[in-house]
């Protein structure tokens, strides 16, 4: 083989060798890119994920809040209408006790005019 086969050999192996370089940082591009969409769509994914629980879970604190609004406002209610009914059994009892008391201070009174 002459020098300048040699030399030739040489230079293709060179442009051989470069060709594979761009090749190979062409590839490792697209690999990042690839990587890059795929990241982004997983952490799309887990965003989706997490709003779908968090949306949920107000759901579920507020259903369990309306619940428990409705027990203390039932609780409420059954409670006012026992005092309710307590205070009408002592209506008459205090009307009898305020009319003794108004027959009593007429009563001091006609005997004082008298």
């Amino acid at each position: 083989m002459s020098e300048s086969e040699i030399l030739g050999q040489i230079k293709q192996a060179e442009a051989d060798a470069n060709a594979m370089v761009k090749q190979v940082h062409i590839d490792r591009k697209k690999a990042v890119v690839a990587a890059k969409d795929e990241a982004r769509k997983i952490i799309s994914a887990a965003e989706e994920r997490a709003n779908d629980h968090a949306t949920h879970l107000l759901e579920t604190a507020r259903e369990q809040i309306s619940e428990e609004r409705q027990k203390i406002v039932l609780q409420g209610r059954s409670d006012a209408n026992k005092l309710l009914e307590t205070a009408s059994g002592k209506i008459s009892d205090a009307v009898d006790s305020l009319l003794v008391e108004f027959e009593k201070v007429v009563h001091a009174k006609t005997e004082a005019d008298e």
